[in-house]
């Protein structure tokens, strides 16, 4: 069905988004940031440069559509390799310790520090993953709860792919019912995560593609999908504006934009990563901590607000609040995985 992959020449999307995997991620998390932020690139003498960053900045939201590619891709692998249970206990582990500390850390800075106080219940919905689904205030950012939804419906979408003949056509029906089923979320704030489930999928169906090699000819058909969906959204974002929430029209574009944006950047990331191999660390270091990083950025920016501080000026104020998330949120995620890795020594020891 696919033509053999030759590692020198023509590569697949799996070698690709798997060999880069941390380095897209911290691209993604950066893109994510700025768009968060109320950091603004608008000191261009060329008023066609500013208006371009602008665009980059308002659909920066992308960079958790590319999270979810990727986290398809990995789950695809994950249960590709572990049975259901095994499966199950690495995500807790992955998910857990980060978000029960980020609530811990949340409840005592919103009693000490910004006059926020929980109540019972948003403890126990922020706990249990279900604070959002039941709109519940104070309940973290919705990616969490998203992706533990995406967890518990994978191994439905992997058994369809693994035992269908013609994946291809498989993967295309299911991404068709994803966007039928987000249709009934039109209007109303869940859409945010059921208009993803498609990109999700897709992103489980690239794990297959191993065996498949990215042409010229593919580069160039990948390129003309991407600029067909940037233009879509530019059309959107300036001509029906007040649908993009209600109707999904920010997130339906990136159902071409989220693979062949993470294709295209990860295919230069394989060409240049002799001479700026640097650069490639620092990447890796920030989507290895990209989800601590994107609930530390999502407290700060909520609540720095609340705190009268000006720094020169305020994009300077805010440039400064991102380079203190990123900073915490590396540290949160080594610290974190230091703690796990001590605690898992002491067992084998006692176990032993």
């Amino acid at each position: 069905m696919y033509k053999q992959n030759d590692q020198k020449n023509n590569k697949s999307p799996y070698y690709y988004l798997s060999a880069y995997r941390s380095h897209l991620m911290g691209f993604a998390i950066l893109w994510v940031v700025w768009f968060h932020s109320r950091v603004y690139l608008n000191f261009f003498s060329v008023s066609l440069l500013n208006n371009f960053f602008s665009f980059v900045k308002t659909i920066g939201y992308g960079g958790v559509d590319v999270f979810l590619l990727v986290s398809g891709m990995g789950i695809y692998n994950s249960l590709e390799k572990n049975e259901i249970s095994k499966y199950i206990r690495n995500r807790i582990k992955r998910i857990m310790p980060v978000w029960w500390t980020y609530l811990i850390i949340c409840i005592l800075l919103g009693h000490f520090v910004f006059n926020i106080n929980f109540s019972k219940m948003e403890i126990i919905g922020f706990a249990t993953y279900t604070g959002y689904w039941l709109d519940m205030s104070n309940q973290g950012n919705w990616y969490v709860y998203a992706i533990i939804l995406f967890y518990l419906i994978s191994p439905i979408f992997y058994s369809l792919l693994k035992n269908s003949k013609n994946k291809l056509t498989m993967v295309t029906l299911l991404v068709t019912i994803a966007i039928i089923v987000s249709v009934a979320f039109w209007e109303s704030s869940k859409l945010i995560v059921f208009s993803r489930v498609p990109i999700y999928i897709i992103g489980m169906y690239v794990f297959t593609l191993k065996d498949f090699s990215i042409s010229k000819k593919h580069w160039f058909g990948m390129l003309a999908f991407f600029i067909f969906g940037i233009a879509l959204l530019f059309v959107f974002i300036v001509y029906f504006y007040d649908y993009l929430w209600s109707y999904g029209l920010w997130w339906y574009p990136f159902i071409t934009l989220a693979p062949t944006l993470s294709l295209l950047v990860t295919k230069g990331f394989d060409i240049m990563h002799k001479r700026f191999n640097y650069l490639l660390s620092v990447l890796s270091i920030l989507g290895k901590s990209s989800l601590e990083i994107l609930l530390v950025s999502d407290a700060m920016f909520n609540n720095f607000k609340n705190i009268n501080i000006t720094i020169v000026s305020e994009n300077l104020t805010n440039l400064f609040i991102v380079l203190i998330s990123i900073i915490v949120g590396i540290l949160f995620h080594f610290l974190l995985d230091f703690i796990i890795m001590q605690q898992e020594v002491i067992l084998k020891r006692q176990s032993g």
